[in-house]
């Protein structure tokens, strides 16, 4: 296969949480926000796919019956950088009623993405359910808003299940989930027990490494997939040591980078403030663009689902299975359509300001294009090579790096101005940082169940990790 990106030497991926590409970038360009300069592939003019003043949800089931019942409008910015809160549902049913509203999945629904609003209000009990309808302008999101301005962003990348975490960040690393469709109330590490791109990378001799912003908690990766667990002093590292290895320029091949989901979250996850991850993105692309590596240096950064935030576009069809265990898998889904759409902004001297990509091939681009790039850029042969049928189809983010030199310019990207609310460690636990409890439970040979019957708050997730690391058993990092 011709191997791409040859300009490059260093790929860097971000993935946040939670966040729907209409939540963090749907104003990002039209009106005052000016328009794209260059869309990819050429000769692909269609606008911009943001959102428009004439987006709404109904308020209200009748809606679907044919009754008149009061709407919501899209807002043009956000009441506060924590919202929504509560947290919205993000699980496969929740999605699916965000989507198609009381209708079974169908390539032709009748309510597209019109039960945003209603789920919010039915799940979470909301009092101010319009939150699911106050995306961030991007002046309350400024360092995403810059990086996507002066590089390039996808306004149709799809995460990969209509789904919620663990399902999505499997996607990234393994092309597939294992048949999973949900977190699950204790997710099992030997439940998603598959090879991983970083396993690949190990045995083809192409250097990578994690690293996370935690002290306490272990990187989500290594938590997640027990085939990762024999590398935990040598390719997971602490966020420090990114900034570091970034600095002298000795970042591994590949990288990727977490944010924190437990202690002091950056991970942008509903209801924790979006300052926060901004703040966090801001430190990396600082990191990034002083290193003297820079102009071999592609940056990625993405979300791994929407987290029931309000996307207005309904996500394709088509989506191939990846491997037998999903066809279906759990709850007779068969893998057949992708997630809902999420921010994908790329970042390399070798992009062209203002630049607008989608996919140049009859597939459209979700997770899976990430180790499908890694493939291509690496020349890793078909035979060593993720055996997902999802990854073989996926195109690449080859086209993206246009330009034939270098841009001599850094754009100034200014740090958010506002300080970061601080998250009440008396709320609810997530799904997310509870299936890191399990996780670490499980790897530890210890009963998930007993250690998640003690963890109700953030609080008491903190509380748990704090014991384990001080025990000297519950961090890898």
């Amino acid at each position: 296969m011709p191997k791409i990106l040859s300009q490059i030497e260093h790929l860097i991926v971000v993935m946040l949480e939670n966040r729907s590409f209409d939540d963090m970038c749907g104003w990002l360009y039209g009106g005052d926000q000016g328009e794209p300069k260059t869309f990819l592939p050429a000769g692909n003019r269609d606008p911009y796919e943001g959102l428009n003043n004439k987006l709404f949800n109904p308020v209200d089931p009748a809606y679907f019956e044919g009754k008149q019942v009061e709407t919501y409008p899209v807002f043009p910015h956000a009441n506060a950088t924590n919202m929504p809160d509560p947290d919205p549902m993000e699980d496969y049913s929740n999605v699916n009623y965000q989507l198609f509203g009381p209708e079974a999945p169908s390539p032709t629904p009748t309510w597209r993405n019109l039960g945003f609003v209603i789920n919010y209000k039915k799940a979470t009990g909301a009092d101010i359910p319009v939150q699911i309808m106050e995306p961030f302008s991007p002046d309350q999101v400024p360092v995403i808003s810059s990086l996507a301005r002066n590089y390039a962003i996808c306004d149709r990348w799809y995460c990969s299940v209509p789904s919620d975490t663990w399902p999505n960040r499997s996607f990234v690393h393994a092309g597939t989930s294992n048949g999973n469709v949900v977190n699950g109330n204790s997710p099992n590490p030997f439940d998603w027990d598959v090879e991983t791109i970083f396993n690949v990378l190990e045995s083809t001799g192409n250097s990578w490494k994690v690293y996370c912003d935690t002290a306490l908690v272990p990187s989500l990766t290594y938590a997640m997939f027990p085939k990762l667990w024999p590398y935990a002093l040598n390719r997971f590292a602490h966020f420090d040591d990114f900034k570091e290895d970034c600095s002298r320029g000795t970042l591994p091949g590949y990288t990727f980078v977490e944010p924190s989901f437990v202690e002091n979250p950056n991970d942008e996850h509903p209801p924790h403030d979006v300052v926060a991850g901004e703040q966090f993105l801001f430190d990396i692309w600082t990191a990034v663009s002083t290193s003297p590596k820079w102009n071999q240096t592609l940056l990625l950064v993405t979300y791994d689902e929407h987290g029931g935030t309000y996307d207005h576009i309904m996500p394709p069809w088509g989506a191939a299975a990846p491997d037998v265990k999903s066809s279906p898998g759990q709850l007779g889904f068969g893998f057949d359509r992708f997630g809902v759409r999420v921010p994908m902004v790329a970042i390399s001297p070798w992009i062209q300001e203002g630049t607008v990509f989608r996919t140049d091939t009859s597939v459209p681009y979700d997770h899976t294009s990430i180790p499908a790039t890694l493939r291509d850029w690496l020349g890793i042969p078909d035979a060593k090579m993720l055996p997902s049928l999802r990854v073989r189809n996926a195109p690449t983010l080859g086209q993206v790096l246009a330009l034939t030199t270098p841009r001599a310019d850094v754009p100034p990207i200014s740090p958010p101005t506002a300080e970061a609310k601080p998250t009440a460690t008396f709320l609810p636990a997530n799904a997310l940082q509870r299936s890191l409890v399990a996780a670490d439970a499980v790897r530890r040979r210890s009963d998930p169940y007993r250690a998640l019957s003690g963890v109700v708050t953030k609080k008491d997730a903190l509380e748990y990790f704090a014991r384990t690391h001080a025990s000297g058993t519950g961090s890898s990092s």
